[in-house]
């Protein structure tokens, strides 16, 4: 199916050049290495040398069909995923003025600074973008947007709003959800741009719905208990999640600085509240760039027993302690330090190598992972 719909696209775009359409492709890979120290795993590696995680391969097609009025898809092959294509954008945009775009479609959200060219290595210092920042999962949703730019004093400033929805299964908290039905997505990202400086602020929101199959043997139990509200606690049934993100970026001779915070929150589920933040300095020495990177992630699990009564029956008792211990397994608090360097060898790739030491404070653990990268857009 996805192989025919990709040929249907392609096809489509095709006979729109014969049509003295304006047709246009470009893409970007990037393949890249990756090794963790000795029996350790970090962000989907392990000891062994990885080539698929991290490594993609994109294709975009862009039609102009005239009258404001143009056509944009984007196909990624990620080799995390076997390489299996799928379509990361596919849209339909509409320029209402010089400074006003309509699109309707299959979109990026914009929830992070880096959104519009987030899988593109090449854009910026890092391999990929840092975790824990870059780890939420709804990073593109099906429906309508709007940006709009302006002026404000010396700043060349945009808005950016959406609404939307989205179905895809995605890993919580390192679990996989099924029967996913993110709906009423919504929200804005501001911006605010001159020559050396960036700021940007935003802020999401969506109705979550999806299956936690792992959660069963707790709900039934209270639900056999007769405690209804924890069992709703425990169940993601159009609930409200949160998303604000925060974020700077210096760019001033040869020095660079970015740093961005978010704060993740979900009342009455069974998720944890997030907190994540990086900082990263750079000096560029001619065609090579030094960064160092700190980051600090921290997720506070979910409560949903505060309104049981303690000391009545030991079971219930025990029941609490269950709960309450299955959900901490949510709870985070690492950090981590990223040294890395990049070459640009050639106007149109760059090589990168990174050095991380991550920390996890909760299991006194630490982990080391090594990674290379070649990156280029054509």
């Amino acid at each position: 199916m996805k192989k025919a719909l990709l040929s249907s696209v392609l096809c489509t775009l095709l006979s729109a050049n014969a049509a003295q359409a304006e047709v246009s492709f470009n893409g970007f890979a990037n393949i890249v290495a990756g090794q963790a120290s000795s029996g350790d795993t970090l962000w989907g590696y392990d000891d062994d040398v990885d080539f698929k995680q991290g490594s993609l391969f994109a294709l975009q097609a862009s039609s102009d069909l005239g009258e404001g009025l143009s056509a944009t898809a984007q196909i990624i092959a990620r080799g995390e995923d076997d390489w299996e294509a799928d379509f990361e954008w596919a849209y339909l945009a509409y320029s209402l003025n010089d400074n006003t775009r309509i699109l309707a479609g299959r979109q990026r959200t914009p929830i992070y600074m880096l959104s519009d060219y987030l899988d593109v290595s090449y854009a910026y210092p890092w391999i990929s973008p840092p975790n824990g920042v870059y780890d939420f999962e709804i990073t593109r949703f099906d429906g309508i947007s709007a940006i709009h730019s302006f002026t404000l004093g010396e700043f060349d400033s945009s808005i950016h709003a959406i609404y939307g929805s989205n179905s895809e299964d995605l890993v919580v908290s390192g679990v996989e959800v099924t029967d996913t039905q993110i709906e009423n997505i919504y929200g804005a990202a501001l911006t605010f741009n001159n020559d050396w400086l960036t700021l940007r602020g935003g802020y999401f929101t969506a109705n979550l719905s999806f299956s936690l199959p792992i959660l069963d043997p707790l709900r039934n139990s209270w639900t056999n208990a007769g405690f209804e509200q924890v069992v709703a606690d425990l169940t993601l049934d159009d609930d409200r999640g949160e998303f604000l993100e925060f974020g700077v970026q210096i760019d001033y001779n040869n020095w660079l600085f970015i740093a961005e915070y978010v704060d993740n929150t979900y009342e009455g589920t069974p998720l944890g509240d997030e907190e994540s933040m990086f900082a990263t300095i750079g000096y560029r020495f001619n065609d090579v760039l030094v960064h160092l990177t700190y980051g600090k992630d921290e997720e506070t699990p979910a409560t949903v027993t505060n309104g049981v009564p303690s000391g009545v029956v030991p079971e219930l008792d025990q029941l609490v302690g269950v709960t309450n211990q299955v959900l901490a397994a949510q709870r985070e608090d690492s950090s981590y330090y990223t040294l890395g360097a990049r070459w640009d060898f050639h106007d149109s790739a760059a090589f990168k190598v990174e050095f991380t030491r991550f920390d996890d404070d909760l299991l006194n653990q630490d982990t080391s992972l090594v990674r290379t990268a070649l990156v280029t857009v054509f």
